[in-house]
């Protein structure tokens, strides 16, 4: 057996800063087998067995369990089904089939992995099939993975295996009515046709994953829409009196829908009831990772029932921090801490960036940029500004893994890589109020488990303004990278605030779509736009960060909608760039060095020229390696400055110390018709080559009414 730290940080437990008994989690969700590497989170279950929860992913020949959700051992199953797997208890055994395969075990000890074939089905061509036992111990079989196929059902024998109904079609995809099932050519993260054509506007989607839960009398058929490759991957429901339908459409759907935000998809998972008996609704998601995509892990929202019979769930603030489901308040959705996201758009302080890769492509919620350092070294570090001080609840390290060199061998097919490295993203994490003084609050110098997303839920809260992640170690020689750096905690100026007016333009010619726009609310960090189809029933929603407007294209044709948009504040100021100071304040100074007898005038760029950009904060420019000869100093397409031969005399001295031999006010500099600076050029000789140095100072109090020289320095000719 093997430890899992699958949705929780209990394993740190040791490390004083930590949370003991954490009471949060925040998706995405990692799957960790001890200290292999991160595995896909594909088709998940979990259902209660034997008073523990048991977790079942994709393609492996085992799975978990938990008596808590938060620590998680898994077990090695070799006769378990694998593949896209189907698990039920029937009569108080473990039975599993796996997709397009005949056989079907049961569970001898479940904790030991011990399974044995006890049956087959009359097909192997059922694709996703998944069992479900009813109340009378009735088996069924639910299937369906097509573009084309319906969903259909079939009663078994519970003991053979063996059909003893006819199948009975029960429901296709219907992307003219179900604007969740339409395929958005901009909904893409990767292409599954690796180039051999483009997706079409619409196409029908894949349904697939078919899922039943039984409550309160009612079936719940869940079936997820589109597929792994859209953003929009996504849940919806049919819902019946039998288990065998007839099944009707749920208006209120999509169950789960998550297009915005860090984390984004939400399809192909099952619902369950946890030992509360509260509803949750797992879901398989996309992921990328390494700079790539075509990965899938894990997310988990509240879901559940309301007095109507209408099941819902809440993904809006699906990537914020959320409860366990043994501290979660209630049966309804409303599970988040109230942690605001705090480091979205603040400013960032780096060790080095690597190309284009720039810093607050870490702080953007999306989940498919990234920064990059130049090196995987020890020191490299990165620091987020919240712009004041705050009080830091939680912080999600979601970790990227540029330029990493894989094995030549095939590997999983999240990560391409086989070998299980000693050790893996290794790294400290430090808070400051001043930026001077630090407090380290989190400590991992040998990380053993590939933790793409690192949540860590603090003891106690930090008071602090900075927060510094420095690198102890890569692994696979790749570069020290962080997809988002998410900060999450409170301030005493947080607010939420409803907006008033919300102007809605539903599509007349595709009432699938709409258009939202709303006066912006000043300071608000985003808005979560919830809608639905009943005024009380606001079951759907988007998170909406940096724009006060929305598209939409999520509607079901038939209903009418009614809506409602939230600003929140944390009370913390985005960062807004400086461009005077991080671009320039678009004056550019150049050097050349010219024939003699050249005429010169103008903007001149070629291999022997040199040039700055001035910029605001920085008095000193040094143009090195000025050799004897005729040279230009010149505002690019404006004024020579200067422009004449130096000789030896002017650039070599063998002074330790020398002193300018040549020096002048070239112009002032101001704003308006106020004067506030002066650019200044001296010539400073050197051993084997002299130098020129440009300085941007203050206008000295009293200003002499013309350029003059220095004291013993040689006027040069200025001809231009």
């Amino acid at each position: 057996m093997k430890r899992l730290l699958a949705f929780c940080i209990a394993l740190f437990a040791s490390m004083s800063m930590f949370a003991q008994s954490p009471k949060t989690f925040a998706n995405p969700l990692d799957v960790i087998i001890g200290n292999e590497r991160a595995y896909r989170g594909g088709e998940p279950i979990v259902l209660i067995y034997q008073d523990d929860y048991y977790l079942f992913v994709s393609h492996r020949k085992g799975y978990w369990y938990s008596p808590d959700f938060r620590n998680w051992t898994y077990v090695d199953a070799p006769n378990y089904p694998g593949g896209v797997v189907s698990v039920a208890e029937y009569k108080g055994t473990l039975i599993g089939c796996s997709m397009n395969n005949k056989n079907v075990y049961k569970c001898i000890d479940a904790k030991k992995g011990q399974w044995e074939l006890c049956g087959q089905l009359d097909r192997d061509r059922y694709g996703d099939a998944n069992f479900f036992v009813d109340d009378d111990d009735r088996l069924y079989l639910y299937f369906g993975w097509s573009q084309i196929m319906p969903f259909q059902v079939v009663e078994l024998d519970p003991v053979t295996f063996h059909e003893i109904t006819e199948p009975k079609q029960l429901f296709f995809s219907d992307i003219m009515n179900h604007g969740f099932e339409a395929r958005k050519p901009e909904d893409v993260i990767y292409s599954i046709f690796n180039g051999r054509r483009d997706y079409f506007e619409e196409e029908f989607p894949w349904i697939e994953g078919p899922w039943m839960t039984k409550h309160n009398g009612k079936y719940y058929l869940q079936y997820a829409a589109i597929g792994l490759e859209f953003i929009s991957y996504s849940h919806g429901v049919y819902v019946s009196d039998s288990p065998t339908g007839p099944f009707t459409y749920s208006e209120h759907n999509p169950l789960t829908f998550k297009t915005s935000g860090f984390q984004v998809g939400a399809g192909h998972g099952s619902t369950f009831h946890d030992k509360n008996g509260r509803l949750w609704t797992i879901c398989m998601i996309p992921a990328q990772f390494g700079g790539t995509g075509r990965g899938s892990e894990l997310a988990i929202y509240p879901t559940a029932v309301d007095a109507e019979g209408v099941m819902y769930s809440n993904t809006a603030l699906g990537d914020y921090p959320q409860f366990y489901p043994d501290v979660r308040p209630d049966d309804g959705v409303d599970n988040y801490a109230d942690w605001m996201l705090l480091s979205n758009g603040k400013k960032a302080i780096v060790s080095s960036t690597y190309g284009n890769f720039t810093p607050d492509r870490a702080l953007d919620e999306n989940f498919t940029t990234y920064w990059c350092a130049e090196t995987g070294n020890p020191g490299e570090f990165f620091t987020v500004d919240l712009g004041a001080d705050a009080n830091i609840c939680a912080i999600q390290i979601n970790w990227d893994h540029i330029d990493a060199q894989p094995s030549q061998s095939a590997g999983d097919r999240m990560s391409g890589f086989t070998n299980n490295p000693d050790h893996y993203q290794c790294y400290t994490v430090e808070v400051s109020r001043d930026g001077n003084t630090w407090t380290k609050v989190i400590d991992k110098p040998n990380n053993k488990m590939e933790l793409r997303h690192d949540y860590n839920e603090l003891a106690t809260p930090q008071h602090a303004r900075y927060i510094k992640v420095t690198n102890v170690a890569c692994y696979d020689n790749a570069k020290f990278s962080i997809k988002d750096l998410r900060v999450f905690g409170t301030t005493s100026w947080q607010s939420r605030t409803k907006v008033k007016d919300v102007k809605v333009v539903r599509n007349p010619e595709d009432r699938r779509e709409a258009n939202l726009l709303w006066d912006p609310v000043p300071g608000a960090d985003g808005y979560v736009v919830r809608y639905g189809i009943e005024p009380d029933k606001l079951y759907n929603s988007y998170i909406v960060y940096g724009k006060n407007t929305l598209y939409m294209h999520s509607l079901n044709t038939a209903p009418e909608y009614y809506f409602d948009v939230e600003a929140f504040d944390s009370g913390l100021n985005y960062y807004k760039e400086n461009t005077l100071e991080t671009k320039g304040t678009g004056a550019e100074i150049q050097l050349l060095k010219r024939k003699p007898g050249e005429r010169v005038s103008g903007y001149t760029m070629d291999n022997q020229t040199r040039y700055f950009m001035i910029k605001e904060g920085v008095n000193e420019y040094v143009f090195d390696d000025v050799t004897p000869g005729y040279w230009v100093l010149s505002h690019s397409y404006g004024p020579v400055f200067f422009n004449g031969e130096l000789t030896e005399k002017d650039l070599i001295s063998k002074d330790a110390n020398p002193k300018p031999t040549y020096t002048e006010v070239a112009t002032k500099m101001g704003v308006g018709t106020k004067i506030t600076k002066q650019l200044r050029f001296e010539i400073i000789p050197g051993k084997t080559a002299g130098k020129i140095r440009v300085v941007i100072e203050d206008v000295p109090e009293t200003q002499p009414s013309s350029p003059s020289n220095s004291k013993g320095s040689r006027r040069v000719s200025n001809r231009k």
